[in-house]
């Protein structure tokens, strides 16, 4: 993970999580790839995290989405948005798994980076339409320097 998305995850704890300590993450495409870090540092000990990702790997509890059993508190995923083939119907699948909030950090500007795909950039607009397709209450929605940033939540 990017020094900027671990900056913006951790902003997105600070603000919005501080009356959930103890509660549940699930951290959506958490394989550390090529000696990457992971947002589990920002979560624990203050929450109970769980990783969870398509393939087996280091910092992967849950394989496969088919494997999720429950429903999180929250729901993170940075820099996984842009390999989804169809991020529309992602989106809409991971709103089921949270009760309180959705935080999706993508990419608006960066290279191609393929793992295995690379599909699409994004702009809070198009954040935004995604979220109202899937059905995720907007809290806030912006673009920072290379990132957008959406946080959706249920009322």
């Amino acid at each position: 993970m990017h020094k900027n998305s671990m900056k913006l995850m951790k902003e997105f704890k600070e603000t919005y999580l501080s009356d959930l300590k103890g509660g549940t993450v699930l951290d959506v495409g958490s394989q550390m790839v090529e000696g990457q870090k992971s947002y589990r540092q920002i979560f624990e000990p203050d929450f109970v995290y769980t990783g969870m990702d398509i393939e087996a790997g280091d910092n992967v509890d849950i394989v496969g989405y088919y494997n999720i059993y429950q429903v999180y508190d929250v729901v993170i995923s940075g820099q996984v948005m842009e390999h989804i083939e169809r991020p529309w119907e992602w989106l809409k699948m991971l709103s089921q798994y949270y009760s309180r909030y959705i935080c999706i950090i993508a990419p608006c500007s960066w290279k191609q980076h393929r793992y295995p795909i690379d599909t699409y950039r994004y702009y809070p607009d198009g954040m935004r339409a995604l979220f109202e397709y899937a059905g995720i209450p907007e809290v806030k929605i912006w673009k920072d320097t290379n990132d957008t940033i959406g946080i959706g939540g249920k009322r």
